[in-house]
């Protein structure tokens, strides 16, 4: 299983990428599961997103605690307390960062030990698009191209989140140009490889609840009056 971690704030759109990683693999035949969690709806405010991809059911539930990939829409998260993307990351782990900064800038700001990537998207995004919202477009194509799904596919599952956007044709296409050229941009990279099973998260321990029949509990309640 592949567990990949999105960090951003209100309005960079890291939910959707969320979804456009997701529905890459599920176009590419894979299990998948994406959940958002944030807390008020609040333009600036952090949230994360998490996307799961496997080849067999997936059982896990929740938020991922310890990701193959973070991706950070923005480096002011790395010291922001309500964030913590670094929370649960290893040598294992990639770090993809959205900054003008490269990764000899990066890496104190991390301890991080494992691979840090760095590309200015937001840059390229507002080239390309005129439109920060194609943010998401950026770092949700960067992930799929990372972990090693085709440009087709990433296209695939562009596709099916533009198709729920209110965007016109042109806009449309502005954001299947910034995928292609994503994928262009991060071809360079090391692609992410699926860990080994129970490498990274080990099995949770189930917990026997006792069961108390409900007719028990209730000449319990009785007798106690």
């Amino acid at each position: 299983m592949l567990r990949i971690r999105f960090h951003g704030r209100g309005g960079q759109g890291m939910k959707t990428a969320s979804r456009i990683v997701g529905s890459a693999a599920f176009e590419a035949g894979y299990i998948v599961q994406d959940s958002p969690v944030y807390g008020a709806e609040r333009r600036g405010a952090p949230i994360a997103a998490f996307t799961r991809m496997a080849h067999e059911p997936i059982l896990e539930r929740g938020a991922i605690t310890h990701p193959d990939l973070v991706v950070v829409a923005d480096d002011t998260l790395l010291t922001e307390p309500a964030s913590q993307p670094l929370s649960g990351r290893d040598h294992r782990s990639t770090l993809l960062m959205n900054t003008h900064h490269d990764e000899h800038d990066i890496r104190p700001l991390t301890s991080h030990g494992g691979p840090i990537l760095t590309a200015d998207f937001t840059t390229l995004a507002l080239k390309t698009t005129q439109n920060l919202a194609s943010l998401s477009t950026a770092l949700g194509t960067a992930a799929a191209s990372l972990i090693g799904l085709s440009l087709e596919a990433g296209l695939a599952g562009l596709n099916r989140e533009l198709a729920h956007a209110h965007l016109t044709l042109n806009q449309q296409e502005g954001n299947r140009e910034l995928a292609r050229l994503v994928y262009t941009l991060t071809q360079s990279w090391a692609p992410i490889c699926e860990p080994p099973d129970g490498a990274r998260v080990p099995s949770p321990e189930l917990v026997q609840v006792a069961f108390v029949p409900p007719a028990r509990r209730a000449q319990h309640l009785f007798r106690g009056k």
